[in-house]
């Protein structure tokens, strides 16, 4: 993983504290995989992340972003796949 580093971050207070929860576990995890040099961030921690966030709409085109960005991860990881 030497194209992430490490995030010294935190959900801002502002946010309902569940959301903030579940970005932090995010950021956490985020961490661990770039420690460990690790393939993937659990798939149960974005779940978690994506699930709460849709509790508030006003997060919800941060919400579509995120879930487009999935979406291109996938596909380019299905092209990968097929060409090796």
């Amino acid at each position: 993983m030497d194209e992430f580093k490490k995030v010294e971050k935190r959900a801002a207070k502002f946010l309902p504290r569940d959301l903030q929860v579940a970005l932090d576990t995010f950021i956490e995890q985020f961490n661990i995989m770039v420690e460990y040099d690790l393939a993937y961030i659990p798939w149960a921690y974005t779940k978690n992340l994506l699930t709460t966030m849709s509790n508030y709409p006003e997060y919800n085109n941060v919400l579509l972003e995120l879930m487009d960005i999935l979406k291109l991860e996938k596909k380019n990881k299905r092209k990968i796949k097929l060409t090796e």
